[in-house]
């Protein structure tokens, strides 16, 4: 198998370091692209709504602000890689963004990070990496911290 496109999806966290360190590697030793991506929902807070005295409004994050957090987990997690890195930036449901995006780039591989939560907390919490598995058209490398530990 030889993969020409990783897609790294990332929301800064130590879980998406640590599945950034095997994205790298399978990057370098199959000469793949890495494209890193941070998908931010929109936020709903109590608003004005003339006509029922109260409503919601939709915040939408700093786009300037979050591109600057994605630049800086590449440059600090992904800086000297001998092979191409691209970064994007996207706004709505992160599970459905992720699949979105590997089609549309023609990713071969998708490594994301997973909390490996229990079955209870799954259910009622649901799993963006779950998801991203359920719906990806590519195979999904799942990175749970806990191999960190017995590493």
């Amino acid at each position: 198998m030889k993969f020409k496109n990783i897609l790294l999806p990332t929301d800064f966290s130590e879980l998406a370091q640590y599945a950034a360190e095997f994205a790298r590697s399978l990057a370098e030793k199959y000469g793949a692209t890495l494209h890193v991506l941070h998908v931010r929902t929109s936020v709903l807070t109590p608003g004005p709504a003339p006509e029922l005295g109260m409503g919601v409004e939709v915040l939408v994050p700093d786009e300037t602000e979050l591109q600057a957090s994605l630049d800086r987990f590449v440059a600090e997690h992904l800086s000297g890689l001998s092979v191409p890195v691209t970064s994007s930036l996207m706004i709505g449901s992160p599970a459905g963004q992720i699949a979105e995006y590997a089609k549309a780039n023609a990713v071969d591989l998708i490594v994301i990070g997973t909390h490996a939560r229990g079955l209870v907390n799954r259910i009622l919490l649901g799993s963006v990496s779950k998801t991203v598995l359920e719906s990806a058209h590519c195979p999904v490398l799942m990175i749970p911290l806990t191999a960190k530990s017995s590493s």
